[in-house]
């Protein structure tokens, strides 16, 4: 399978959490989680738009401010997903400056607050001095909470003695097409491919009729003809919960045959009881969920400083109950 995201981590394992994923075709990116990102270029930091807060725990939300700061005389437009509560934080965040200078800037940071049935958002315009406009309310129909052309983010909320949000990003249906048979049918590219693609990604009826070079044909006759399709990539992200029944419940449909899961191992196997205490994974129930959720790769991150001379057993003990690929 070709995988088109760029994986960075933000920090080393034993560091503040959060991932930059970047699209390598299309340019997006996005953050999951947004512990410190002084480890990351202003180049790099600047790439992503859309930001996924698992919970507001200082070292999932510390850079909040650094990115602020990158942004700030920039026409862009910041989006922030995360639990209840989110719209408060950040806007609290915001209220801590002053901004008597900013009358001409363009930013703009939309928070989006993840409900179990329904969303709220509220934007913040720089140039209104981030005072918070009203906030809007929609139903939330199905994990999906964030899609475009590229990817969908879906999410749950699992249990971290307060919610803790866990993030699935995935792909369209990956389509492609076969030069080879569409020279032996006389077929040239032009705008009908997009037409057929989008009718493909999306999902439409096999009989859906589409015009290709002047002719009407059903979608499964054409796309038999020259299409090539595989699921997309689809990436997960869990961090900050107990290994409990109910947190598994929830996320396992969610995360279930990931080609990488993202996965905090705050601590070592023997720690089992300061882990289930303070709603956390160690290194070997990071290796079960992997295995009981049909991962292909497992990453590691979010180590506890405690065990910060045994590196190596992280990875160790999730390779015992995982034969995937463990980094």
């Amino acid at each position: 399978m070709t995988f088109p995201w760029q994986i960075k981590a933000l920090n080393p394992p034993f560091g503040d959490p959060g991932f930059l994923l970047s699209h390598v075709y299309s340019g997006q990116a996005l953050i999951f989680d947004l512990g410190d990102l002084h480890h990351f270029t202003p180049r790099e930091s600047l790439k992503a738009s859309r930001i996924f807060i698992s919970h507001a725990h200082i070292d999932h939300l510390i850079g909040f401010d650094q990115l602020l700061r990158l942004n700030l005389n920039r026409p862009r437009r910041l989006e922030f997903f995360g639990p209840a509560g989110i719209i408060d934080h950040l806007g609290h965040k915001l209220r801590g400056y002053t901004w008597n200078l900013t009358a001409r800037y363009e930013l703009l940071v939309t928070v989006h607050e993840i409900g179990e049935s329904r969303m709220a958002s509220c934007e913040f315009a720089c140039r209104d001095k981030f005072h918070p406009g009203p906030r809007t309310l929609h139903p939330r129909c199905g994990p999906v909470i964030c899609r475009d052309e590229t990817f969908s983010v879906s999410s749950v909320s699992l249990d971290h003695g307060i919610t803790s949000l866990a993030f699935v990003l995935q792909e369209p249906l990956q389509v492609n097409f076969r030069p080879e048979a569409m020279r032996r049918l006389g077929l040239v590219p032009g705008p009908w491919l997009n037409v057929l693609r989008r009718a493909l990604e999306s999902g439409c009826d096999p009989e859906t009729p589409v015009t290709v070079m002047e002719r009407t044909m059903a979608l499964k006759e054409i796309a038999a003809d020259i299409a090539l399709t595989r699921p997309g990539v689809k990436i997960a992200y869990l961090t900050d919960l107990g290994f409990t029944p109910e947190n598994l419940e929830k996320a396992l449909p969610l995360i279930r045959d990931a080609d990488l899961l993202l996965c905090e191992a705050a601590f070592l196997d023997e720690a089992a009881d300061k882990a289930a205490k303070s709603f956390h994974l160690t290194a070997g129930q990071a290796g079960r969920l992997a295995r009981m959720a049909g991962a292909r790769q497992l990453k590691l991150f979010h180590f506890s400083p405690r065990h910060s001379d045994r590196k190596e057993q992280f990875y160790a003990q999730a390779r015992a109950s995982f034969a995937g690929v463990v980094t």
